[in-house]
């Protein structure tokens, strides 16, 4: 429970005006995010599920949940109740939510957080129907945040490892490539292609 109470007063103080979904200067790492996020997420239908929604601001004014224009449902969730969203969960086990239950997941931000990256990964699979969309946004070169529980960042070769068994991988975009080789985030979308 430690671990819980701690991210939720740093997610917290991470929402103010001007840091994470507040209004202030938008960075390019975020812009070009959210542009490749439009693109990918406006053909998406059925069912989606945003995990570490937060308050689902995209940083830029808006809410993911708009980008999402074919979608029949989008259910929020966070790791606490603080932010409102539909569920609330812990992503290395979602007992409550049952196998194959949705066609698309959102994940952008959380599983550097996650201790056990494999249990996170694994329930999103569970959860996912097979056919179903995984949106997977993941960094590699951004500050310690949310410390002491900043764990991982993830390289393409690695990202590509960690999703080999149960997914086709569609689209690998690298973000704020001004450094060569460098990039800030790389978002995924990949394709599940069996049960877990």
């Amino acid at each position: 429970m430690l671990f819980l109470s701690v991210l939720r007063k740093i997610r917290t103080s991470l929402l103010r005006p001007g840091i994470l979904g507040g209004p202030g200067k938008v960075s390019r790492a975020r812009r070009h995010s959210n542009r490749w996020l439009r693109q990918h997420c406006r053909t998406i239908e059925g069912d989606v599920l945003s995990i570490g929604s937060g308050t689902d601001a995209d940083g830029e004014g808006n809410h993911y949940s708009d980008y999402f224009v074919k979608a029949s449902s989008y259910t929020t969730s966070d790791f606490s109740h603080d932010f409102g969203c539909d569920l609330t969960l812990d992503v290395r086990s979602m007992p409550q939510i049952k196998d194959e239950s949705y066609d698309c997941i959102f994940c952008s931000g959380v599983l550097e957080h996650v201790d056990d990256v494999t249990d996170g990964l694994n329930e999103i699979t569970r959860i996912l129907k097979v056919g179903g969309t995984l949106l997977l946004g993941l960094p590699f070169r951004q500050a310690i945040h949310m410390a002491p529980n900043d764990y991982w960042r993830f390289t393409e070769y690695g990202i590509r490892h960690m999703l080999r068994i149960s997914y086709e991988i569609q689209h690998v975009e690298p973000i704020d490539t001004r450094a060569k080789n460098f990039p800030a985030t790389y978002w995924v979308r990949a394709r599940k292609t069996r049960k877990s």
